[in-house]
């Protein structure tokens, strides 16, 4: 966290769950610079150059898994968080992404307007 502002990467090719995700810390008074890329290649060139505070990832990528950005930037993540928001909630997704180094497994449909601002509450606090 700089300035008091949190740095979040935000990896999803939907401008509208860009939309959703910075409406919704927004709405929740939350201060945070959030950048966007939509690959696993730009994302992990972005993590290695910033070390946000969070990374938040589809696992539905246009280049490659969300499992293999995490792979990439698992033993360099220190104490970044890294979420994954996906529509592909299965049980069997869930258990690779935390097996993965993913902090969180949050659903698009039911998580961004709630849980997710609570979680990056309870990470700034």
């Amino acid at each position: 966290m700089k300035n008091n502002m949190l740095d979040i990467l935000l990896v999803d090719e939907s401008s509208y769950i860009v939309f959703q995700v910075k409406n919704a810390l927004a709405n929740q008074g939350i201060k945070a610079n959030i950048d966007t890329v939509e690959t696993v290649e730009d994302a992990t060139t972005y993590f290695r150059s910033k070390h946000p505070d969070f990374v938040i990832t589809d696992l539905n990528l246009p280049d490659q898994s969300g499992i293999e950005l995490m792979k990439a930037i698992r033993k360099e993540k220190g104490n970044s968080k890294l979420y994954v928001l996906t529509h592909f909630t299965i049980d069997a997704f869930r258990d690779m992404a935390i097996l993965h180094g993913a902090d969180s497994f949050l659903d698009k449909a039911n998580d961004i307007e709630k849980k997710l601002p609570d979680m990056i509450k309870s990470y700034a606090a």
